[in-house]
């Protein structure tokens, strides 16, 4: 009855479990990929000095140890909002740089459009964009694929037994690297349809106030890559373009590079 009429008349946003706050400084706000939890940007946290930069990871709403509302759509301003009381929780008293990976990219990106003056920066780390592609053939057959894949995931049940037997569930952790728990099944699916499959990011990001580093693994099979000019448009001078040799996971390769482009974001 409270979460109801708190969550759903009110609106107010659920608060989001924070699993790492580290080191002091300038604010680095951390969003995690789709099934995954915060403690997975343990690499890139080790990486940035304590006494330059605050780190902090939250959950998203659905994952780790955060809320697991079964009424809410999980639509990408379900998170956003989430992520938005979540950094103004925090009072860190000036704008953070934030870093997405994955689905924490979409909502990166959502969050940097509705609430500017909160990020200074943002960092895009194997964005999953589909949505406002150029009509090329490359991007039409690589969407067919994807579609059919994420349809089939869609219909997936999984057994949720410690062996994994299930070949959905091989697939999800090993190429993916989800965290799949019968808790956070339903967020999972919510998330993909309505986050990831159904999204903003396209649109958001040419309406960004801030710099914005978009960074793909050329190893990474989940998402496309393209050139910055191609994806975002011409026009689009404030987004800059990496490639770094990893696959859509937070390895110690991207960890560093994620680190030095954080730390060019802030020099000065």
């Amino acid at each position: 009855m409270f979460e109801r009429f708190w969550h759903g008349l009110l609106r107010r946003p659920y608060r989001l479990h924070k699993p790492l706050d580290v080191g002091r400084g300038i604010p680095v706000v951390l969003l995690h990929g789709i099934g995954r939890s915060g403690t997975t940007w343990q690499a890139l946290v080790k990486r940035l000095p304590l006494e330059t930069y605050r780190s902090v990871t939250f959950d998203l709403l659905g994952f780790g140890k955060s809320p697991k509302p079964s009424r809410i759509a999980y639509t990408i301003d379900d998170h956003a909002s989430a992520v938005i009381a979540a950094i103004k929780r925090q009072g860190f008293g000036q704008p953070v740089v934030l870093v997405g990976h994955s689905l924490g990219a979409l909502v990166a990106v959502r969050v940097a459009r509705l609430r500017p003056d909160l990020v200074r920066h943002v960092v895009l780390y194997e964005m999953p964009l589909y949505d406002g592609l150029p009509e090329k053939r490359r991007y039409k057959a690589r969407l067919a694929v994807y579609n059919r894949f994420y349809e089939w995931v869609l219909k997936q049940q999984p057994s949720f037994g410690e062996a994994k037997r299930r070949f959905s569930e091989r697939v999800a952790t090993q190429v993916v690297g989800l965290e799949i728990t019968r808790d956070t099944w339903q967020p999972l699916l919510k998330s993909l349809q309505n986050s990831i499959l159904t999204q903003t990011a396209a649109d958001d990001i040419k309406h960004l106030k801030m710099p914005a580093d978009v960074v793909y693994g050329t190893r990474d099979i989940v998402v496309i890559r393209g050139k910055v000019a191609d994806i975002f448009g011409v026009d689009a001078t404030h987004v800059t373009g990496h490639t770094v040799r990893a696959s859509h996971r937070i390895s110690i390769t991207s960890a560093k590079f994620l680190a030095q482009r954080i730390e060019h974001a802030t020099a000065g």
